[in-house]
């Protein structure tokens, strides 16, 4: 399957980009740090419902190499392969 964009950028920028896998699909990132909200987004562009919240945990990361964020908080990614599982998460 083809790697997917959720940046846009011109062909020069391709040099640059960061390439990670976000529930099993490859997706382009202009940046080496990704946050909770870009995650949801690329996982769910369409949101299952309006008060969804999610689970994300990554793995293969720069530092730290594993782990879960939350809403705010950022990861620092390796330039290729890290790899992360954004699942909606039932309130209780």
């Amino acid at each position: 399957m083809s790697t997917h964009s959720a940046a846009a950028g011109s062909a020069a920028d391709h040099a640059h980009d960061v390439v990670i896998v976000v529930n099993g699909t490859e997706f382009s990132v202009e940046s080496e740090t990704v946050t909770y909200d870009q995650l949801v987004n690329i996982a769910y562009p369409t949101p299952p419902d309006s008060d969804s919240r999610f689970t994300v945990s990554y793995r293969h990361a720069r530092e730290p190499k594993e782990g879960s964020l939350a809403s705010g908080q950022s990861v620092e990614v390796k330039k290729r392969g890290t790899i992360f599982n954004v699942k909606p998460t039932g309130r209780s």
